[in-house]
C-alpha cells in the first residue's frame, strides 16, 4: 500500500471514527440522561485531551476506544504539520554528509524529467530543485531513488541545501531560456562567492550545463558569457536537445564509415529527410567534422516537402556553407515515395546511391513511417534490403517504439529485426542524448582530450611568457620545442596512460629543465588551469577537435598514411594539414567569425579576436605563412598521445 495515497484520507477517517465511537459509549452510559450537544461538547475535550486522567479510566470500551482515536488523530496531526520541515531537514543533512560527485538537476519539467530518468537508470546520485510543490512527477521521481527538494532555486538556502559546492555537474533544464539563464547567474555568482581555494584543491570546476532552446540565446551565451574566464570556479555550456541528438548521432552513425574505398567510390553523399532543427544540427557536424583527403565536400540530399524553404533559410543562416559541403534541395511529391517517376530521373538516381539516410521529424510514427517507405524506394531501385543504412532519429513524442519492443513475449524483437536484417538504426532524441553514458561517460572523455589537445598549444605559444611573468624565470633557447617534442614522443614511453599519468610525468620533466618545483609549475600550468581560464567557443573548439580524431584515423587509413607515426605523418604534411585547417575555418565560421586582419596593438587585437570574432586566417591554406601551416599539422603530431588516452579512458 503506499502510504502517500492513503494519508489524504486518515484525518476524516479518524474524526468519523472518534465521534461514531463517542456517541455509541455515552449513549450506551447515559441512557436517557443522553443530550446531543453536551456529548458534542465533550468529544472536542478528547481532541484537546481536556479529560485525560491517568488514574480514572472509562469503563465504556467505546469512549476509551474514542478518546484514544482522538490522541492518535492529535498527535498524527502535529507530525503532519511537523513532517514537511523535519523531512527536508533530513535530506539536507543526508546531502550534504553523504553526497559529493552527485549530478543536480534544476525542474523537472519534460526535459528535466527525462534527464534524471536516464541518469537514475544509469546509476547516478541525483538531486532535483522543483519549486513547484504540486509538479506530478515528484513522487515518481522519489521512488526511483532521486532526492527532490520543493524549493525557490533562488534562494542561498536552497544551493547551500543541495550541495553545490560538492557536485560534479548541475543541468538548468526548464523549458523557459530566461528562468534557465537566471538560474544559471545565480548559481555562478554563488559559487564564485563560497568556493574556497581550499575546497578547489583536487576538485574540478563544476560543470554548468544550461539548456537553451533558441539558438540564438545559445550563440550570445557562447560569444559574451565569460569572455574573458579568469577564474577555474566553473564550467558553463548552454546546449539544446537537437544540438546533443546531433552530436550523438553524428558519433554514433559517422557518414565517413559507410564511404567505401576513395579509389571505388570517390563521390561521397548522404540524404537528409525530414527538415526540422535538429537535421540543422546535424548539417552543421558534418560541415565541421566531415572533411577528408581525396574526396569532394559531402553531398547532402535536403529531402523534404518544403525541401527548397529549408535550403533556402538554412544558406540565409549559413551562406558560406557551399564552401564545405553541397546541398541539394529534394521536395518529396508524397509521403510515402510513391509514384517517384514523378521525379526528375537524375534525383532519383541520385537518392538510390546515396550511403546513408538520416531521418528527421517531430513524430515517432511518421518517421518510422517514412523510413520504411525510403526502404521500399530503394528497393525497387537497388534489388537490396539493406545495403544502405537508414539512420532514425526518433522525437519520443508517443512511446511507440517502446511499446513495441518492450512486449514481454517479444522484448526487442522488432529492434533486432529492424537492426540486423534491414540495417535500420534507431536513435532516440532524448533517451540517448540524456543518457548517464552520452551526458557524462562520453562527455569526460571527450573534454580529457580537448584539455590535451589545448595543452600542448599552451605548451607550444604560452609556457614561456607564464615562466618570466609569473615564475620570473628566464626560458632556455629552445626550452619549448623540447616540451613539445616530449609530448610528440611520450606515447612511445607508455603505450596506454591517463590524462594524469601523462600530466605527471609531464611535469617531472618540465620541473628538470626549468629548475623550478613541481608543485610551483602546477600552480600556474596544470592541464585543468589552462582549460578552466578559456572561453566558452575556445573550449568548444578544442571538443570539436577532440571529435574528429576518428574521421583523422578513417582519413589517413584511406590515403595511406598508416601506421599513424611521425614519419608517416610529416609524408603525407600537406594534405593533412589542408585537411584540417579547412575543417578549422569551416568551425570558426560556424561560430560567426570573419576574415580580416589584425592590428599591431594586442589590446585591439584582443578586442577584434575575441569580441567581434575577427580572424586573419580564415583564408586558403595555400595564403598561410610556413608558421601558420605548422599549426593545422601539429594536430595530426598530436594524434598517437591522443589515441592512447582515448583507449586508456575506454577500458
Amino acid at each position: 500500500m503506499n502510504f502517500k495515497k492513503v494519508r489524504p484520507f486518515i484525518f476524516p477517517v479518524l474524526i468519523v471514527l472518534v465521534f461514531a465511537f463517542s456517541i455509541a459509549g455515552f449513549h450506551q452510559s447515559l441512557g436517557d440522561k443522553f443530550n446531543f450537544w453536551g456529548v458534542l461538547f465533550a468529544i472536542f475535550n478528547f481532541f484537546i485531551m481536556n479529560d485525560a486522567d491517568p488514574v480514572e479510566v472509562s469503563d465504556n470500551i467505546y469512549i476509551l476506544i474514542a478518546k484514544y482515536l482522538a490522541a492518535v488523530l492529535v498527535g498524527f496531526g502535529l507530525f503532519s504539520l511537523s513532517y514537511n520541515y523535519l523531512r527536508r531537514l533530513f535530506l539536507t543533512y543526508r546531502i550534504r554528509f553523504t553526497y559529493t560527485g552527485h549530478i543536480i538537476i534544476f525542474s523537472l519539467d519534460h526535459a528535466g524529467k527525462s534527464i534524471a530518468d536516464r541518469l537514475i537508470d544509469n546509476g547516478y546520485k541525483v538531486v532535483v530543485v522543483e519549486h513547484d510543490k504540486e509538479n506530478p512527477f515528484i513522487e515518481e521521481m522519489e521512488d526511483a531513488g532521486c532526492v527532490v527538494i520543493t524549493d525557490s532555486p533562488f534562494e542561498k538556502k536552497t544551493l547551500d541545501d543541495i550541495g553545490l559546492l560538492k557536485a560534479k555537474m548541475c543541468i538548468l533544464a526548464h523549458t523557459k531560456d530566461a528562468t534557465n539563464i537566471e538560474i544559471a547567474n545565480k548559481v555562478s555568482e554563488y559559487i564564485y562567492q563560497n568556493l574556497t581555494e581550499e575546497m578547489r584543491k583536487g576538485h574540478d570546476a563544476l560543470k554548468i550545463l544550461v539548456h537553451i532552446d533558441e539558438q540564438d540565446n545559445i550563440e550570445v551565451i557562447k560569444d559574451y558569457f565569460d569572455i574573458n574566464n579568469s577564474d577555474e570556479h566553473y564550467d558553463l555550456h548552454a546546449f539544446n536537445i537537437d544540438e546533443l541528438a546531433a552530436q550523438k548521432i553524428y558519433d554514433s552513425f559517422p557518414p565517413y564509415q559507410y564511404g567505401g574505398a576513395v579509389s571505388q567510390q570517390p563521390e561521397h553523399s548522404i540524404a537528409v529527410i525530414g527538415g526540422n532543427k535538429t537535421a540543422e544540427a546535424f548539417i552543421l557536424e558534418n560541415m565541421i567534422l566531415g572533411h577528408y583527403a581525396g574526396r569532394p565536400p559531402l553531398k547532402i540530399y535536403l529531402v523534404d516537402k518544403d525541401a527548397d524553404t529549408f535550403y533556402h533559410a538554412f544558406r540565409y543562416r549559413y551562406p558560406f556553407c557551399e564552401e564545405f559541403i553541397e546541398l541539394i534541395p529534394v521536395t518529396m511529391l508524397n509521403s510515402s515515395f510513391f509514384a517517384n517517376f514523378a521525379w526528375s530521373k537524375e534525383h532519383i538516381e541520385q537518392l538510390s546511391k546515396v550511403q546513408a539516410a538520416y531521418f528527421f521529424g517531430e513524430s515517432d510514427s511518421v518517421v518510422m513511417n517514412t523510413a520504411a517507405s525510403f526502404r521500399q524506394f530503394l528497393y525497387i531501385q537497388t534489388l537490396g534490403i539493406s545495403q544502405v543504412p537508414l539512420i532514425i532519429a526518433l522525437p519520443e513524442d508517443s512511446g511507440i517504439y517502446e511499446f513495441l519492443n518492450d512486449n514481454s513475449r517479444h522484448r526487442d524483437e522488432v529492434h533486432q529485426l529492424f537492426t540486423n536484417t534491414l540495417n535500420m538504426h534507431y536513435v532516440k532524441r532524448q533517451s540517448d542524448s540524456f543518457s548517464g553514458k552520452s551526458l557524462i561517460e562520453e562527455t569526460a572523455l571527450n573534454d580529457s582530450l580537448a584539455r590535451v589537445i589545448n595543452y600542448y598549444y599552451s605548451v607550444s605559444y604560452e609556457f614561456e611568457n607564464i615562466l618570466t611573468d609569473k615564475l620570473n624565470v628566464t626560458p632556455k633557447p629552445g626550452l619549448a620545442q623540447q616540451l613539445t617534442d616530449f609530448i610528440i614522443a611520450f606515447p612511445q614511453q607508455k603505450a596506454a596512460f591517463t590524462e594524469q599519468e601523462f600530466e605527471a610525468a609531464f611535469f617531472t620533466y618540465m620541473s628538470q629543465l626549468t629548475s623550478v618545483s613541481e608543485d610551483r609549475l602546477n600552480e600556474y600550468f596544470s592541464i585543468k588551469k589552462r582549460w578552466n581560464i578559456l572561453n566558452n567557443r575556445k573550449k568548444d573548439s578544442n571538443r570539436y577537435a577532440a571529435r574528429n580524431i576518428n574521421v583523422k584515423f578513417h582519413m589517413m587509413k584511406e590515403i595511406g598514411c598508416w601506421p599513424v607515426n611521425t614519419e608517416n605523418i610529416l609524408k603525407f604534411y600537406p594534405r593533412l594539414a589542408e585537411v584540417e585547417h579547412k575543417r578549422w575555418s569551416a568551425e570558426k565560421m560556424v561560430f560567426n567569425y570573419k576574415f580580416g586582419p589584425f592590428p599591431a596593438d594586442k589590446k585591439e587585437k584582443y578586442i577584434l579576436k575575441e569580441v567581434l570574432k575577427i580572424h586573419n586566417q580564415l583564408i586558403p591554406y595555400e595564403q598561410l605563412t610556413e608558421g601558420e601551416k605548422q599549426k593545422d599539422l601539429n594536430l595530426f603530431m598530436l594524434l598517437p598521445l591522443l589515441y592512447s588516452l582515448k583507449q586508456s579512458g575506454k577500458s
